[in-house]
């Protein structure tokens, strides 16, 4: 392992003799905030060390970091939305409030699944996706490569504040290609801004900066992080949907500063107001056709707006009526076609276009893009950005191999997913991807027990239930309609109903208790005991459950602890607890 004293906590260089960082201005007696993490934290058993925090939004913090294991930097994403949960100097361990277990549940499986669909599209050279993700401290980690370079934000200021068409479209043809494609795949990004764009050190431009969509809208149960002037005015209203066209404003906006060294007005003010400058206003230099496009682009209401990426790149390099001269000094007016552009990049996207308008009161993650289109749409773009771009290096969208490594999760019996950098592809598994978990809920178990049982080995709950009758499936323990690995998650928990009866008419194996934590996030069957520090018999009872710890109470009076809240517990914190042996654990509650 490192030796974390030779490593400053601020860039994760190498500290000179001294212990003063040459590289930063990193202070290592520098408060930290409470509710994160303390620099020199070890996760993973001990393969990461957390540094200072980069930033932090409603969704969590991210660190700076340094992967043991491969001796690199990296950046530690944690998921901690300080709405629903907190943290004490005491413990790294994260303590959900009271009552707000269900909702924390649910976020962190958005988490998990956002991540899971960015890996998979880890050969897109300007994306910075997970290449790890695990599970500890009552809580998610996600890993990702550290970037070097500086946010398009302070490359602007070092540039004279704006760049020239020429100049733009020759660096960003690539932003257009991933969001395109990002699309496809049902995830809309919702915090594009120049904070959110790296320029590395070559040039190029890198998107980072995704986050659930509870943090992308006012009003929600998580801190909003809206970027004023980028963000569209449809997420200042928890009950506008957010869509493509969401993002075409934000990239919209981007294009604006960038060309105009000019924030545009904060989209929430424009609905009262709309006082936005025509970009050809303010600069003689910018093309006519791309002010026009930007400020269609930037359109108050979402339906007049632009909609797709495929729609902005297409009217964006539309050409219009020039003027040649013929060598005999005559001139003829010539309409540029590109409808052979509009056939090979949007022919599809067209087709579906209506579809779209029909679809648009859905969720933004049900537009979900077939592989075909997919393909069309990326090769388009390529062949966009080579017919105006006379086929520049830097505009290609080309995997490098110098900026991104295929990455696969090697099948493990761990608890959490575990990157593995090898060749050896016959003996891996993709990260993020398995088959889909049926939804067995209100199915009669005989019914279907011989379908599923060559699958999973089953282990069953009975419960009594006014709601169903006995022998009906009520609880699965890995949630339907997600991706599973079949040679991990090889179990399958079921809670059946008894109805009003209490017959036993399977196995018995009430040492698993049903959660949908512990099948979004781990299926360790030996979780450590979280620690009870100010929490009631009734909320701790729910974290014991996440964690498939069977419990019951005993109750004592006490003086010193507040009636209804945790004592002790029969198995002291942090130590590793087997659910498989049918323990149970005891819980001392005051009274």
């Amino acid at each position: 392992m490192e030796n974390i004293q030779n490593l400053c906590m601020g860039c994760m260089n190498e500290l000179e003799e001294n212990g003063i960082c040459s590289y930063c201005n990193y202070n290592p007696d520098s408060p930290y905030l409470q509710s994160y993490l303390p620099p020199k934290s070890m996760l993973d058993d001990d393969r990461y060390i957390v540094g200072k925090v980069l930033s932090y939004n409603g969704e969590g913090a991210s660190y700076i970091g340094y992967d043991t294991v491969t001796s690199s930097k990296v950046v530690i994403h944690e998921y901690m939305p300080d709405t629903l949960c907190l943290r004490t100097k005491q413990s790294p361990k994260i303590m959900v409030k009271t009552g707000s277990l269900n909702k924390y549940k649910t976020y962190m499986s958005e988490y998990a699944e956002l991540n899971k669909s960015l890996s998979r599209m880890r050969t897109l050279s300007h994306l910075v996706p997970a290449i790890d993700m695990f599970a500890e401290n009552n809580t998610m980690y996600v890993i990702s490569k550290y970037v070097e370079g500086i946010t398009l934000k302070k490359f602007l200021q070092g540039n004279g504040d704006r760049l020239s068409w020429e100049q733009i479209k020759k660096i960003f043809p690539p932003i257009f290609t991933t969001l395109s494609l990002i699309h496809n795949s049902g995830i809309i990004h919702g915090g594009i801004c120049p904070d959110n764009i790296i320029v590395t050190p070559k040039g190029e431009l890198k998107l980072i900066g995704f986050s659930i969509s509870a943090t992308r809208v006012e009003n929600s149960d998580l801190s909003s992080e809206l970027h004023p002037g980028y963000a569209a005015p449809e997420q200042y209203n928890s009950l506008d949907w957010l869509g493509t066209w969401t993002d075409v404003y934000a990239i919209a906006a981007v294009l604006y500063r960038m060309l105009t060294g000019v924030l545009p007005p904060n989209a929430s003010s424009r609905r009262q107001a709309d006082n936005i400058i025509d970009l050809k206003q303010m600069h003689i230099d910018i093309p006519q056709n791309v002010s026009r496009v930007i400020m269609q682009a930037l359109r108050v209401n979402p339906e007049t707006r632009i909609q797709t990426i495929t729609e902005l790149v297409t009217k964006l390099f539309e050409q219009p009526e020039y003027v040649v001269e013929h060598k005999k000094g005559a001139t003829q007016t010539i309409h540029v076609d590109t409808e052979h552009l509009k056939n090979s990049y949007i022919e599809d996207e067209e087709d579906n276009y209506e579809e779209e308008k029909l679809e648009k009161k859905n969720l933004a993650p049900t537009i979900f893009g077939s592989v075909v289109l997919t393909l069309l749409v990326g090769a388009g773009l390529f062949f966009l950005v080579q017919m105006f771009t006379g086929g520049s290096d830097t505009g290609s969208s080309n995997t490098d191999s110098a900026n991104i490594t295929s990455v696969s999760v090697t099948a493990q019996t761990t608890s959490s997913d575990s990157i593995d950098e090898s060749s050896d592809a016959s003996s891996e598994i993709d990260y993020g991807t398995g088959a889909i978990m049926p939804d067995l809920k209100g199915l009669e178990y005989e019914n279907i027990v011989e379908s599923i049982q060559s699958d999973f080995n089953i282990v069953i709950k009975e419960k009594q239930s006014k709601k169903y009758d006995a022998g009906i499936i009520i609880k699965q323990s890995i949630p339907a309609n997600v991706e599973y690995d079949p040679k991990r998650q090889n179990t399958l928990k079921l809670t059946i109903s008894t109805g009003n009866g209490e017959s036993v008419r399977y196995d018995d194996s009430s040492s698993y208790t049903y959660t949908d934590l512990s099948s979004t996030v781990s299926y360790n069957e030996k979780p450590s005991i979280p620690d009870y520090t100010g929490y009631t018999a009734e909320s701790y009872g729910e974290v014991l459950a996440a964690l498939g710890i069977t419990y019951n109470f005993n109750y004592v009076a006490s003086d010193s602890v507040p009636s209804g809240h945790v004592i002790a517990t029969s198995t002291g914190v942090g130590q590793e607890f087997d659910t498989s042996t049918g323990n149970v654990l005891t819980v001392t509650v005051a009274q």
